[in-house]
């Protein structure tokens, strides 16, 4: 049996701890901040357009040619188009292209509000920066600790996880979105 906290939070939730009514309530209370492609981006009182882009410190436009900058486009574009070339680049890394693939991105303002989200909703510990759920193809993450590199990784565990009809065992995503991580650091400097 796995030790690491993250996989054991990520198995029992893909094992069917099924949907919580404190995620929905939750789902019901966040702001939707930008409507992408390929992910909706939600967020609590704290988290803006301008925030979640200044952490990514990511130009879209280098990699998402069908993607134009327009002079008149407010923080909300940006961050659509930025999370949309950052998908496209994350299916280039691990070479899985799922153009039709929408999703959920719920930022939290940070770590403790991750956690206290999870121990809500399934009395478990949980001290990690992030995650993807399955059940809600959604991934929640820590505002203050956001980076390039988390968030293709979990943006990675949502590609792999809806492209395969069986999801590849916890410790082969991590392996595999450890990958995208390495992959954007190395690319990106981040």
């Amino acid at each position: 049996m796995a030790k690491n906290p993250r996989i054991l939070i990520c198995l029992a939730l893909a094992l069917g701890l099924g949907s919580s009514p404190v995620i929905a309530q939750q789902e019901n209370n966040a702001l939707l901040l930008a409507e992408g492609k390929y992910f909706s981006v939600y967020a609590d009182g704290q988290a803006d357009a301008y925030s979640i882009i200044s952490k990514l410190n990511f130009d879209y436009l280098a990699l998402a040619d069908s993607l134009t900058k327009s002079p008149s486009e407010d923080p909300k574009q940006i961050l659509a188009k930025t999370i949309d070339g950052l998908y496209l680049e994350v299916s280039d890394i691990i070479d899985i292209h799922m153009y039709g693939f929408k999703g959920s991105i719920r930022v939290l303002s940070d770590r403790q509000s991750l956690s206290d989200l999870i121990k809500q909703a399934f009395d478990r510990d949980f001290k990690e920066r992030s995650l993807y759920f399955f059940e809600k193809n959604t991934i929640f993450i820590s505002l203050a600790d956001l980076t390039l590199g988390m968030l293709g990784h979990e943006i990675a565990h949502a590609i792999i996880s809806n492209f395969f009809v069986v999801p590849p065992p916890p410790k082969v995503q991590e392996i595999l979105c450890g990958y995208v991580e390495y992959s954007l650091n190395k690319i990106h400097g981040s």
